[in-house]
């Protein structure tokens, strides 16, 4: 018996293919992106590869992990702001150094449907002139200039005031 296959089907196992690579290729900028974290932005114990959740506590920003324990940052004074609720923050603002790095969330999201904790975009925030940030998306490969803040957020300081990149 011949089996004669079509060019839509053809078409079909291709994207799948090209699905499967684009969701690998999400993954392993994920990966390296809460790699980046660990490094920069590292937490008291564990990974924030491990992370769940995050939510701010009073002033401080604990990462949740699946068996019910949290942990903080080894250099609390790191978390900077965040963007909605404490209890379930859209986005958290940490600073090292003179970077600010956004870790957005989207359960919703391309790459944040499939991420434990939601991440959807970990940002990177530097200054190259006066006035003018660039911001570098490392998920998406994305880049934005013009001095402003990733999608114009309004973040609140962990003290509650209002938070400005500066």
């Amino acid at each position: 018996m011949i089996t004669t296959i079509t060019s839509e089907q053809t078409q079909s196992r291709v994207s799948s293919r090209s699905g499967q690579a684009m969701s690998v290729t999400s993954q392993d900028k994920l990966a390296q992106a809460k790699a980046f974290l660990d490094v920069h932005c590292p937490l008291t114990r564990s990974s924030h590869q491990q992370v769940v959740s995050y939510l701010v506590y009073y002033q401080h920003l604990l990462a949740c992990f699946a068996d019910g324990s949290h942990c903080g940052l080894v250099a609390p004074q790191q978390f900077v702001a965040l963007c909605g609720h404490k209890e379930a923050p859209s986005a958290i603002l940490l600073k090292t150094g003179a970077v600010h790095v956004e870790l957005s969330f989207d359960s919703a999201g391309l790459v944040g449907q499939s991420d434990l904790a939601n991440i959807e975009d970990i940002q990177l925030q530097t200054r190259v002139g006066e006035g003018c940030d660039i911001w570098v998306s490392l998920l998406h490969g994305q880049t934005q200039t013009k001095g402003i803040k990733p999608s114009a957020k309004q973040y609140t300081a962990k003290d509650g005031e209002d938070y400005c990149l500066v």
